[in-house]
C-alpha cells in the first residue's frame, strides 16, 4: 500500500475501535454550516463544540508545562495508532477531534518545540504523497494547540476554498529560486505568498527567505508568526504562506458565559477559508463583518 491508502485503512480501524474517535467523526454528519463570500474566496462557518478543545487551548508556557504532551507516544489515546512517515521521523495519527471526515496530526516522533526552518522539505514531500490532501503548519503563535510538540495537519483539499480563490485571481509572480516561483495573490481578502516548485529544496530555499521578512515581536520566542499550506499539483507542489500578526482577535474570550467576546482562535484551517466556532452564539451572530474585523486583527491585510 502507498501512504494514502495506509491512511485511510488507519482511519477506518482507529474510528471502529476507540469510542471517542467514533463519536466525534459521526458528529460531523450533523455539523451546521453558513456560507459567506468575501470577493472570490468563500468563507464557510462551521459550529463544531468539539473543537473548543483547540480554540480555547492554553498556549501560554505556564499551562503547557503543567500538562502531559498529547502528542508524545506515551500520552496518546488508549489504542491510538499510526503510520510512520519518512523512516519514523513523524507520526501520522487520526485527529480524534475532527474538524472534516479525514482529518491527520502528523507529529514528530520526538518531543521538539514547533519550529518549521528545514522541515518545510518534509511538508513539501508529505504533500507530493497525499495527493488531493493539504499538507497545513501552525506557528507556535499561530493557532497551534501544542506549541511544544513539532506537528503538522492534513485534510482534504476540497474543503478549503483557498486553493480556487488563488486560481481564480492569479497570483502575481514577485520572485524566483531554482525550480521555485514565488507569487503574491491579489483580490484576496488576507495576504497570502504563494510558492510553486518541483523540488522539496527549492521550496524551502525560496521561503527560508520569505518568512523572515515578516514582522516579529521583540518577545517572540521561536519564529515570524505565520500560518503554511501545501498541496500537489500537475507540476509538482503549491504552498501557501500567510503571515500573522497576532494569533487571536481582541475580542477573543474562553470563558463560556462571556457572551460579547467571541471563541475564535484562527489557524491555517480558518484564513483558508473556513472559521471554526465551537460556541453557538458565534455562529448565530457571526456576519461579514464581523468575519473582516477577524481576518483584520489576525492577518495581515493585503496592499
Amino acid at each position: 500500500m502507498n501512504l494514502l491508502q495506509k491512511i485511510e485503512s488507519l482511519r477506518e480501524q482507529q474510528i471502529a475501535s476507540i469510542a471517542l474517535m467514533r463519536d466525534n467523526y459521526r458528529a460531523l454528519n450533523s455539523i451546521e454550516h453558513r456560507d459567506f463570500h468575501l470577493g472570490p474566496m468563500k468563507v464557510r462557518a462551521i459550529y463544531n463544540p468539539a473543537r473548543v478543545i483547540s480554540s480555547a487551548a492554553k498556549v501560554d508556557a505556564a499551562s503547557i508545562s503543567a500538562r502531559p504532551c498529547f502528542l508524545c507516544p506515551q500520552n496518546r489515546l488508549e489504542g491510538q495508532r499510526s503510520v510512520p512517515f519518512l523512516d519514523g521521523r513523524y507520526d501520522i495519527l487520526v485527529n480524534p477531534y475532527p474538524i472534516f471526515d479525514h482529518h491527520y496530526v502528523i507529529a514528530a516522533h520526538s518531543h521538539v518545540r514547533q519550529k518549521i526552518g528545514r522541515r518545510i522539505t518534509d511538508m513539501w514531500q508529505l504533500a507530493s504523497e497525499l495527493e488531493g490532501y493539504t499538507v497545513f503548519y501552525n506557528g507556535p503563535r499561530c493557532g497551534a494547540s501544542a506549541p511544544d510538540h513539532m506537528h503538522f495537519q492534513a485534510v482534504a483539499s476540497t474543503e478549503l476554498s483557498l486553493w480556487n480563490a488563488l486560481d481564480a485571481t492569479s497570483p502575481e509572480p514577485v520572485g524566483q529560486t531554482g525550480n521555485a516561483v514565488m507569487s503574491k495573490a491579489n483580490g484576496l481578502p488576507i495576504s497570502v505568498f504563494v510558492i510553486d516548485s518541483t523540488t522539496a529544496e527549492d521550496a524551502y530555499k525560496l521561503a527560508n527567505l520569505l518568512y523572515p521578512t515578516f514582522p516579529i515581536d521583540s518577545n517572540e520566542e521561536w519564529e515570524p508568526r505565520f500560518n503554511m499550506l501545501a498541496t500537489s499539483t500537475e507540476q509538482g507542489v503549491r504552498i501557501a504562506v500567510i503571515p500573522r500578526p497576532r494569533h487571536r482577535p481582541s475580542f477573543y474570550t474562553y470563558d463560556p458565559t462571556d457572551e460579547k467576546g467571541m471563541t475564535v482562535s484562527p489557524a491555517s484551517i480558518d484564513a483558508a477559508g473556513v472559521l471554526v466556532l465551537p460556541r453557538r452564539i458565534d455562529f448565530n451572530r457571526l456576519d461579514e463583518k464581523t468575519i473582516l474585523s477577524i481576518y483584520n486583527e489576525t492577518c495581515v491585510m493585503p496592499c
